[in-house]
């Protein structure tokens, strides 16, 4: 049974240069327009069948907030048609549907009573209300005096206990904190297969662990409707822009020095050099899996990552390094050219041309920012920094749900189980 039905759905919002001609308009006999559609909706369709936990991603300005905003019937649509069949129950911007002047239990029976509850359904749950809060006696404070994780403790708490049919979540639990987010989630676990559940937010991971299916927006329109990991694949495409097939080889080809190919390399910003800059990294250019800069990684993908360098001095002691951190800035991994098992190279000065590869290992999922680095010496630790260029990249690690045990994740090895008399 489909809970929720979106047919050919379409808003759009007229945008007028000044003030001036949005009077003309009104005041014209002859209907003349001074306006132009902006559509924030562009006929979208699509289903989401009962106990279904679906993603809807896409970038600033795709029309996510738009979208929900019809379904809960907060704006209606210009066109198309949408039926939906349960109890709804909505969390969208922090405070909609809140009073700040009233306390946080006034505002529970106000948003109980705006969705369809009597005093006595409500009082029934205000104590699963309350402990999932867990708010304190705040609960008795007027909430314009709450931060900003107090009231989403509070909206989240009053959305999931009402026990609707339908829940809609529109990026309020990127505002709570890790363990209250943690918490949500679980409980949005134990809803699935109960309660249908369309949930925006830009943790792809936690809507890959969640989602069976994820949604993706862009300019108004649906560009993907499927599986999650390749939801995430397509929101980073459009995300990059589009790349050429010619982008997509240039790595593989040899070197050569013409001003074509240097331009599609990326020049780093001045904030992210370090070091004594004898060698000066000019640009750099990756692809994971014959992508270029592309974001998503998962185990066992081919990182390929070249450099453009102008060195001053000759490096007969020459280091090339990465080093991957967290988002908290935290060292997960890295090697050097003296570490690995591959051939050793001088730098001469003027103008080279560096490449190597790496493959991701299965680590936990998360943002992780990659530095690129050259360094001269034969002791890492005690190398000089030539150049660093700090961050130089962004990738969101996916594992597709599995379970990964503190970092990263090791096979076991020759497993044996012996009955013993």
């Amino acid at each position: 049974m489909n809970m929720i039905e979106i047919s050919g759905l379409c808003k759009s919002y007229p945008l007028y240069k000044n003030k001036r001609d949005k009077l003309r308009e009104a005041f014209s006999l002859e209907g003349k327009q001074y306006h132009s559609d902006f559509h924030a909706l562009d006929h979208v369709t699509f289903r989401i069948e009962k106990g279904e936990c679906v993603g809807l991603i896409g970038l600033n300005g795709s029309g996510k907030s738009t979208l929900l905003k019809i379904i809960t019937g907060v704006v209606a649509p210009t066109a198309g048609d949408m039926r939906i069949h349960g109890s709804l129950s909505a969390l969208l911007e922090l405070g909609a549907g809140f009073n700040p002047e009233y306390s946080g239990l006034e505002n529970v029976y106000l948003n109980s009573m705006l969705m369809g509850y009597s005093r006595a359904e409500t009082e029934e749950k205000l104590d699963a209300i309350l402990s999932f809060a867990d708010i304190g006696d705040f609960i008795h404070q007027p909430v314009k005096t709450y931060s900003s994780g107090m009231f989403v403790r509070l909206a989240f708490s009053i959305a999931i206990n009402v026990e609707p049919e339908i829940l809609i979540v529109d990026e309020a639990l990127s505002v709570g904190d890790v363990f209250f987010q943690q918490k949500c989630y679980r409980k949005l676990k134990e809803l699935t297969g109960k309660c249908t559940v369309l949930i925006v937010s830009h943790d792809l991971n936690a809507l890959t662990k969640f989602c069976r299916r994820i949604l993706v927006l862009h300019h108004g329109s649906l560009a993907f409707d499927g599986e999650p990991q390749e939801a995430v694949t397509r929101y980073f495409q459009i995300r990059q822009g589009d790349l050429t097939r010619a982008a997509a080889e240039l790595s593989h080809q040899p070197f050569v020095m013409d001003s074509e190919r240097l331009a599609r390399y990326r020049e780093p910003d001045a904030a992210q050099y370090s070091g004594n800059m004898n060698v000066l990294i000019e640009r750099y250019y990756y692809e994971i899996n014959g992508a270029p800069f592309a974001e998503a990684c998962r185990k066992d993908d081919s990182f390929h990552i070249a450099m453009i360098v102008t060195s001053k001095i000759e490096l007969t002691d020459l280091i090339i390094g990465y080093q991957v951190r967290d988002k908290y800035g935290n060292e997960v991994f890295g090697q050097t050219s003296l570490t690995s098992h591959v051939r050793q190279f001088a730098l001469k000065p003027g103008r080279n041309a560096i490449q190597f590869e790496f493959i991701w290992p299965e680590i936990r999922e998360g943002d992780y920012f990659i530095t690129l680095g050259i360094g001269n010496g034969t002791d890492v630790l005690n190398q000089v920094e030539e150049c660093w260029i700090n961050q130089a990249i962004h990738v969101v690690a996916n594992v597709g749900g599995k379970t990964i045990f503190g970092v990263f994740n090791q096979e076991m090895e020759q497993l044996q189980v012996l009955a013993m008399e």
